[in-house]
């Protein structure tokens, strides 16, 4: 998921802009959302093993195109892998509009909370070479943060501590652009109360995997990126792999855009200091792509580690939660996928990977809006159709979801949306001035003229929809988060 965690209502500066000019199919030369030529994708290369046919290559450029041309991004990279080799990679659209440079496959992303399948991953190697145990008390690492001795490493990687997410914090907004440590980023929490009791409940928090990074560093005797590359990133031969600052100003790296009125515009970067072991690698789709085969072939852990980080967090009242140790666990057509999205500003993506299929889909892209999951899921279509019985069970609850959904977004646009209607933490955050500027800039479209789901997935005890809400003056994208009672856990509104 997005590192910084979804907030109240994230609203455009100028939702009603006109919608941009978008690039004709491939292989017709094409335009960008920037109004200017773009070349053509270069020619994938050649598929390892089990080539595709001309007609899979084509129907993937063209689900590829289809959201370069609905989405609020610059360019997109996809890699798709099957039995352990890449069959297919591309990229399409730009790298960079100001140089004017075609998005590859072997174009740099800021990875975000992917991040946290490598940091978890590293921890359960610590624990195989008996420098810690899941149980053992965050105390042994961090002696100094507020009930330590009540944390225990299983609850940082499943995110049932109870930690505040420091992304949440006022004045983080401004904070993430200058240097830091992650002491410093403790100490924007460390004063507050657990939202509640270590192992009841469940909560997204990027805290959770920072204090994982010092505890890395303890028990592992070096720097945090030091043991990433140790473990992780030089055995597997993930050649430009990298982490931080450092790894962001790269030549290769994509620039990361942000839809601002109806132009797309460099989006102002983190200072990666602030991501650190919950979001600090530089990455891209085909060392993803080695990534998920070496997890599958288990090169890295055990098979009986990598289940346990594949299963369910169980709570103390023996709830089950669909995340595991950085990892959401879902089903797609009644196949099982375990996967993260990620994203920072300028850039999101999603790294799925279908473990009883031995396949995967590892999209990225340049826009923090953008949304890879409709990718992911066409992809798989392709080449595992869903019966008619399992489009049934998919599409479940959606019709019950959009009703609650467009309700949401009336009383967003009205202004009068109620705390009543939010789980606590958001209530919370939906502060008096955060609905007067939904009103100010979301009631002044109108009713919409369609309201269309684009995706879901699950996060933990939630289930996100994502749609797109047309009105006369053009598109932007809700995104709404819901609990089985229909209570809201966050909302976001962004360009599309």
């Amino acid at each position: 998921m997005i590192l910084a965690t979804f907030i109240a209502a994230a609203l455009l500066s100028a939702a009603g802009a006109a919608p941009t000019p978008t690039p004709t199919p491939f292989p017709a030369p094409t335009r960008s959302p920037f109004g200017r030529p773009v070349a053509t994708p270069s020619p994938a290369p050649l598929p390892s093993v089990a080539a595709l046919t001309t007609d899979q290559m084509r129907k993937i450029d063209q689900i590829a195109i289809q959201s370069l041309q609905q989405q609020a991004v610059g360019g997109i990279s996809l890699a798709v892998v099957r039995d352990g080799r890449v069959v297919y990679s591309r990229g399409y659209g730009l790298s960079s509009v100001e140089l004017q440079q075609t998005m590859r496959d072997a174009s740099l992303f800021q990875v975000g909370s992917v991040t946290k399948e490598f940091t978890a991953v590293v921890v359960l190697s610590l624990v195989e070479d008996g420098r810690l145990t899941l149980d053992t008390p965050l105390a042994k690492f961090v002696p100094d943060f507020p009930r330590a001795k009540d944390i225990t490493i299983r609850d940082l990687l499943s995110m049932r501590s109870g930690i505040p997410d420091y992304t949440d914090q006022p004045g983080f907004d401004k904070a993430a652009f200058t240097p830091t440590t992650p002491d410093a980023i403790l100490a924007t929490v460390k004063q507050l109360p657990l939202d509640f009791d270590p192992g009841t409940q469940w909560e997204y928090s990027n805290t959770n995997y920072v204090l994982l990074g010092m505890v890395i560093e303890k028990a592992g005797g070096s720097s945090y990126v030091d043991e990433l590359f140790t473990k992780i990133v030089r055995p597997l031969n993930m050649l430009v792999t990298t982490y931080g600052n450092a790894g962001a100003s790269s030549p290769d790296m994509a620039t990361g855009y942000i839809l601002q009125g109806d132009r797309m515009r460099p989006d102002k970067p983190w200072d990666l200091d602030w991501a650190y072991s919950a979001g600090g690698i530089v990455s891209n789709v085909l060392d993803l792509a080695i990534w998920d085969t070496a997890l599958l072939k288990s090169k890295v852990v055990s098979d009986a580690d990598l289940r346990e980080m594949w299963s369910p967090t169980i709570l103390q009242d023996g709830t089950s939660v669909p995340y595991g140790f950085g990892w959401t666990i879902e089903s797609l057509y009644g196949h099982r996928e375990i996967d993260t999205n990620g994203g920072l500003p300028g850039y999101n993506g999603r790294n799925a990977t279908f473990p009883n299929d031995s396949f995967d889909v590892v999209v990225l892209g340049n826009s923090q809006s953008f949304d890879a999951g409709p990718i992911v899921r066409q992809i798989f279509a392709m080449f595992f159709p869903p019966t008619t019985a399992q489009m049934a069970a998919e599409q479940a609850g959606d019709s019950a979801a959009a009703t609650r959904s467009r309700y949401i977004f009336r009383q967003l646009q009205a202004g009068t949306l109620s705390g009543s209607q939010l789980l606590p933490l958001a209530a919370k955050r939906l502060t008096p001035s955060l609905l007067a500027q939904a009103k100010s800039q979301l009631g002044r479209l109108g009713a919409p003229v369609k309201f269309e789901q684009t995706d879901k997935y699950l996060l933990g005890t939630q289930t996100v929809y994502t749609y797109s809400v047309t009105f006369k003056q053009g598109a932007i994208g809700f995104v709404v988060a819901l609990d089985a009672a229909g209570k809201v856990g966050s909302l976001t509104v962004e360009p599309i």
